[in-house]
């Protein structure tokens, strides 16, 4: 994902130099490789790189070449038809071909199982528990995160400075996209820390027009530059260590053919591996959206669902099959780490093997 994000810096600074010229271009791919959300999905197996880079081709093409990019951005998530919507304006009948073309992409996956492409896709996330009781600041304050606020406000001044720039129909969309976005983000009834990455785009793009306004007052471009800028890299800089040391022990210590779960995915993937489907039991890709789906609904909150014996159904004929556990953060919050005590035993530190 690395190379996506480093693709995705490119893209940006692509289309900035496109509509605000060359100087804005680097600014924006500078803005974009240090916003924190996407510093840290982009160097992590997640979706939101990957929706990021069809999102900006999106933008970058017409006809089309367009109207296909949306279609995957649809495909990779909901969120994704955003783009397509806020494209009428600027594709008119292409961005119409975009949905079918995103609908024909998914063919194959409703034709394969109807029901759970029904289920997994809009149901789930349409009745999906909220992590907790959210209030409207501390939703706003996800929203506006400290750690990218810089940008974001630097985003907000070249949107107000260029609005003579909204005859170009890229500009628009962009700024349309956002407004959704931010309306999607804050009305949904759970959001992670990645989600808000597709926020970038537009912030970013916008940060650049209003930097290259204001490199022109020497002093005030330092201040802007050394100060929010290196706040916000220094909250960029980690990386996904403790899962990349767990997929290296795995690589490292486990049979190829016994099998290993982790409610994080991503784990497995670094370590060469696709979910287990040895046995009888079922194959789990996506663990906390099983367990909520298997709790039933309506609930109350995220930890109420967990917390029940139904929520667990599918789960633990899986673990029931596997000879390993990735014992972590989500392995405690999803079947406690008393569960995992009395059915497995520590071996390689998070690597537990079954008693």
């Amino acid at each position: 994902m690395t190379l996506v994000g480093a693709f995705n810096i490119f893209l940006i600074g692509k289309l900035s130099s496109r509509l605000w010229g060359a100087r804005a271009g680097c600014l924006s791919a500078l803005c974009y490789a240090i916003y924190p959300e996407v510093a840290s999905s982009e160097r992590r197996l997640l979706l939101e790189p990957l929706l990021n880079s069809c999102v900006l081709l999106l933008l970058y093409h017409r006809g089309w070449k367009a109207a296909w990019w949306g279609a995957c951005a649809l495909c990779i998530k909901i969120t994704g038809g955003l783009w397509l919507l806020t494209g009428l304006i600027r594709l008119r009948a292409w961005a119409v071909w975009g949905l079918i073309f995103g609908a024909l992409l998914c063919l194959p996956l409703w034709a394969a199982s109807p029901q759970s492409f029904w289920t997994d896709v809009f149901w789930f996330q349409a009745h999906r528990p909220p992590h907790g009781h959210d209030t409207a600041l501390t939703r706003l304050g996800d929203i506006f995160d400290p750690r990218h606020l810089s940008i974001t406000l630097l985003g907000l001044a070249g949107l107000t400075s260029a609005s003579r720039r909204f005859s170009n129909p890229v500009a628009l969309q962009m700024s349309l996209s956002w407004l959704l976005l931010v309306i999607a983000y804050y009305f949904a009834p759970a959001h992670f820390f990645q989600y808000r990455a597709q926020l970038a785009i537009p912030e970013c793009l916008w940060a650049g027009a209003s930097l290259s306004i204001l490199l022109r007052h020497r002093y005030g471009a330092a201040i802007l530059l050394t100060v929010p800028f290196g706040f916000v890299l220094a909250l960029g800089l980690g990386s996904d260590a403790e899962n990349i040391q767990r997929a290296e022990t795995i690589r490292a210590l486990v049979p190829t053919q016994e099998a290993v779960f982790a409610f994080d995915p991503g784990v497995l993937l670094r370590a060469g591996r696709l979910p287990d489907h040895q046995g009888n039991a079922p194959v789990i890709v996506d663990s906390y959206a099983t367990m909520l789906i298997d709790a039933g609904f309506p609930q109350p909150d995220v930890a109420t669902a967990m917390a029940t014996l139904a929520s667990r159904k599918t789960i633990h004929q899986r673990l029931a099959a596997s000879q390993w556990l990735v014992v972590d953060e989500r392995a405690r919050e999803q079947v406690s780490l008393e569960w995992c005590r009395a059915h497995f035993r520590p071996c390689y530190g998070d690597l537990w093997k079954a008693r």
